[in-house]
């Protein structure tokens, strides 16, 4: 064997290069291009899914309150349940007639063992049958049921009673207390007989008959997305407008007065705020479980100065995680997208203030053609919506 063959420099049969550091970052470079351009396609299919699986949740709803009709020939008062005593009046507990509908449709929604626990109660004395007040803590209730969860809607999963999913309070910005006796929209506050010497009174009646909404059902909107806050209050300009509730004096007359504390994405400094609205599934009252008609989907919301969940007067949009607008469901247990673009009409006054808006009256709405999908008997039917 010849030196020369000992000791060549030709590299070996089948012997490969290494990948060398220009290669390395072209591969790498190539590789976060791709990412880059399938990541948004990612994103997009997930949240098509998110939003597939809420309209789903939403249609079940309003199927059950469909069922729950079928059943008491009358949708779910938005609140009722036992009532009226107090437990820091009397030693007996109810629900202080704000039992939400939610809590109603519980056997339409394949959550029967939970509405049987519900209606056992604990005892007499400590959690009585039908539960404690609506508002108030109690294991069988403090995590509300899957069906009242929308995927989209993680703005704080810590909260165990939340609901994703709002009924309609129709065109109605004022007037919409526990106490309340008329409903522009499908879903009025139950009626009670005379209380007992017990301050017990019996449930008189539930919500809205099929028959009373001459708009027509397919027109008529019974549910919305809308997302949930964490019971807290806030000053300042972090707060989201999509989950907070501002507090405005001037909402029962200006309903629009809600834009000015309200920018694309949070409220204005120094605005009070609050996270009541969906943090408790249980309490019917309009502040924790409702929205109306007023304003356009996804826009800033706003009660009265009360800090609580208890204004009577509220603009309260329905609210979502999608872009561009929010899902609805109709009377008929149809669904359909509703975009943040839709026709409002003039939302800068309530229109002879409570006597049209905040009544049973036939008067059409001056919100356009969103105020018209919320009320169920205004003579203000659309046609051929789409």
């Amino acid at each position: 064997m010849s030196a020369t063959s000992l000791f060549s420099t030709t590299p070996a049969a089948g012997r490969r290069h290494a990948f060398t550091l220009v290669e390395l970052l072209v591969v790498i470079a190539i590789i976060g291009t791709l990412v880059g351009l399938l990541l948004p396609a990612v994103q997009s299919a997930r949240e098509s899914a998110r939003t597939s699986a809420c309209t789903n949740k939403l249609k079940q709803l309003a199927l059950a309150a469909l069922n729950f009709e079928s059943a008491k020939k009358a949708l779910p008062a938005r609140n009722g349940g036992t009532c009226c005593g107090y437990s820091w009046l009397t030693s007996k507990k109810n629900n202080a007639g704000r039992r939400s509908a939610f809590v109603e449709m519980l056997p339409y929604c394949e959550e029967v063992k939970m509405w049987d626990s519900i209606q056992a109660g604990t005892n007499t004395t400590s959690q009585p049958p039908g539960g404690p007040e609506a508002y108030a803590g109690w294991s069988v209730w403090d995590r509300s049921p899957d069906a009242l969860r929308c995927p989209s809607d993680s703005v704080n999963p810590t909260v165990t009673r939340q609901n994703s999913y709002a009924v309609s309070l129709g065109d109605q910005v004022t007037g919409v207390g526990a106490t309340s006796t008329t409903a522009r929209g499908v879903w009025p506050t139950a009626k009670y007989g005379a209380q007992d010497a017990n301050q017990f009174a019996i449930q008189q009646s539930h919500g809205c008959e099929l028959s009373e909404i001459r708009d027509g059902t397919s027109k008529t909107i019974m549910l919305s997305e809308r997302m949930h806050g964490d019971d807290s209050t806030w000053t300042g300009n972090t707060v989201p407008i999509r989950w907070g509730i501002a507090q405005v004096a001037t909402v029962a007359t200006t309903p629009n007065a809600c834009l000015a504390v309200g920018g694309d994405q949070y409220y204005a400094a120094g605005t009070q705020v609050k996270g009541k609205w969906g943090s408790f599934w249980t309490d019917g009252q309009a502040e924790r479980i409702a929205f109306n008609t007023v304003l356009p989907p996804n826009s800033p919301s706003c009660g009265g100065t009360n800090g609580n969940a208890d204004n009577g007067d509220v603009v309260l949009p329905p609210t979502s995680g999608h872009p561009n607008g929010v899902n609805t469901a109709f009377c008929d247990g149809s669904t359909r997208f509703i975009a943040n673009t839709i026709d409002c009409g003039d939302t800068s006054t309530v229109q002879s203030a409570g006597a049209t808006i905040g009544s049973s009256s036939r008067s059409p709405s001056p919100y356009g053609v969103w105020g018209a999908l919320g009320t169920k008997n205004a003579n203000d039917a659309i046609k051929n919506f789409e």
